[in-house]
């Protein structure tokens, strides 16, 4: 169900969201997980409302509810306003944090960000072979954070399938920034996250074309920073995108194995990316669907920094995701954002199998060899 209009004030917003009669209740990954009635999207809003009429107080019993949220945009689906919650209640993070009320679990948040950044810049460079960066490319791969962290072996997945595509002038990234900066938005540092975007464009301006594959990266450099003011002048495509240009160059396995696809919520809902990343498996894989797929897609749990703030809830996200399939059997899960992937393989059953979409192609590729 789309909405049918563009997103009114943040003021009418909170508005419409207080009285609203519930109706998108059950489009909440979180709150139907936990099973919240105080964490539902009308309630949050309610209380992010309570707290601009001065309600509340700006503390961490009342700001509790305003981390119960991905950001992951299923209930502006179900809106007949075109309501954000997730961007509203984002927003209600930034004015907790300035009022000394962020979550405790983010204190120092910036300067833990950037030490994460320095470690994977490093361990990036270990890895990669140093004829794979360039300053003169046109092409570039900018990975993302969570795929250096916690699946190296998936950019690396990526690099050889530039090559078996014929696209072997792409190059990586070499830049201190290794995140676009999303978690500090979501964080409630947006002025960290202005200056930290400035950083980014300026690194990356070099580059005629940057792929990515965090799904939520790739929207922040779309949507987020030319909202904060600063421009990306380079084309941004997420993997999927540049990959499935070209993906009759990837060599079909004699056997097609049955998979699963997940699709990101921010890949899928906010940059509208929903075609490519199944053209590209389809090419080596037989693709089934979850029950709530596309834009009906459901949240792993890996947004919002809700693995932070809420790292249960975020876990029993990914397990209530990965349920369906464990139901049917098991079978092999396949998603295109690294984030996702990590959320889901490290809640997976023994009966699931869960891979990036690098990684899934290789793999097929490797075994039709």
């Amino acid at each position: 169900m789309a909405s049918r209009h563009s997103a009114p004030s943040v003021t009418t917003q909170l508005e419409f969201c207080t009285y609203c009669p519930k109706m998108c209740r059950h489009a909440c990954p979180v709150s139907t997980t936990e099973g919240k009635e105080s964490w539902i999207p009308q309630q949050k809003m309610e209380r992010l409302n309570a707290l601009r009429r001065g309600n509340a107080g700006w503390d961490l019993a009342s700001t509790e509810p305003l981390w119960a949220c991905t950001g992951c945009r299923q209930c502006t689906n179900y809106c007949d306003h075109g309501n954000e919650p997730g961007t509203v209640l984002f927003a209600g993070r930034a004015e907790a944090a300035a009022r000394g009320a962020g979550h405790p679990a983010l204190a120092e948040y910036p300067d833990r960000f950037r030490a994460r950044e320095a470690r994977l810049h490093r361990q990036l460079r270990e890895h990669v072979a140093a004829d794979k960066f360039s300053d003169d490319a046109m092409v570039a791969f900018w990975p993302g954070c969570d795929a250096v962290d916690k699946n190296i072996d998936g950019v690396l997945a990526s690099l050889q399938l530039f090559d078996k595509i014929g696209a072997d002038h792409v190059r990586m990234v070499d830049a201190a920034q290794v995140c676009g900066g999303y978690p500090l938005l979501a964080s409630g540092f947006t002025d960290m996250f202005r200056w930290h975007a400035g950083k980014v464009a300026e690194e990356l301006k070099r580059y005629k074309t940057v792929i990515m594959n965090c799904s939520a990266c790739v929207h922040s450099l779309r949507a987020f920073y030319p909202a904060e003011g600063v421009s990306i002048n380079a084309e941004v495509l997420h993997l999927s995108e540049f990959l499935a240009q070209s993906a009759d160059r990837l060599p079909p396995p004699k056997q097609k194995s049955r998979v699963y696809y997940h699709d990101p919520c921010y890949l899928a809902r906010h940059a509208g990316v929903i075609e490519a990343p199944r053209r590209v498996l389809g090419r080596v894989a037989d693709v089934h669907e979850f029950s709530w797929s596309h834009t009906d897609t459901e949240c792993c749990g890996g947004g919002g920094v809700l693995p932070k703030t809420m790292p249960a809830v975020a876990d029993a996200m990914a397990r209530r995701r990965l349920s369906e399939i464990a139901s049917k059997g098991g079978g092999t899960v396949v998603t295109s954002c690294a984030t996702c992937a990590f959320m889901l393989r490290r809640n997976a059953p023994d009966s699931v199998t869960v891979k990036d979409l690098p990684d899934a192609v290789i793999d097929a590729i490797t075994d039709s060899d």
